[in-house]
């Protein structure tokens, strides 16, 4: 490697080239973002339901059949809490990640608003089951909000998606700035 450039490139970076420690670790529970998430495993038999996971990713899409143009847009994603994988960089730092099962949220599929405009999501209907090589279902866990998922009695493959408010985190009207 050229010295001159080797000083000009951070430690993060560097940790980040030699890729993770070999041994990783696993949590079946691990809280962010305001949210006791839990596995799915962990949370069998529980009355509680904290294992669903939400997000909304810029993502680059195709509009439609006829329109074969590329897009960006924010996509909403609903998924269930499998797995949750700490990397260690060697000390310098970590990496949460978060695997799920991802519903395919592409409208008609496994997600739609119903007549009361409910969120709804078909958890037959799965994304980024690993079956191909660019299908990832890991998210970093600081990406992830809390929603449950409540059976709909009507259609029993779909549930409604409840979104939650983070713990400790209060509405306290607009901020007043004084000068």
């Amino acid at each position: 490697m050229n010295l001159d450039i080797a000083e000009t490139i951070s430690d993060d970076i560097k940790f980040l080239a030699q890729g993770p420690a070999q041994d990783a670790r696993r949590f079946s529970a691990y809280n962010i973002n305001g949210f006791m998430f839990r596995t799915l495993s962990r949370e069998q038999g529980s009355k509680t339901q904290n294992s669903g996971v939400f997000l909304i990713s810029d993502t680059s899409c195709i509009a439609s059949s006829v329109d074969r143009c590329a897009r960006q847009a924010d996509l909403p994603y609903y998924g269930k809490l499998e797995d949750i994988i700490e990397l260690n960089y060697y000390g310098s730092f970590k990496v949460i990640l978060f695997k799920c099962q991802w519903a395919d949220t592409t409208q008609n599929r496994g997600y739609k608003t119903d007549a009361w405009k409910f969120n709804c999501v078909n958890f037959s209907k799965l994304i980024h089951t690993g079956d191909r090589e660019d299908h990832d279902p890991y998210i970093e866990a600081s990406q992830a909000n809390m929603v449950y998922y409540v059976d709909d009695e009507t259609d029993k493959e779909w549930s409604v998606a409840v979104h939650l408010k983070p713990r400790d985190l209060f509405e306290m009207g607009e901020e007043i700035c004084s000068k």
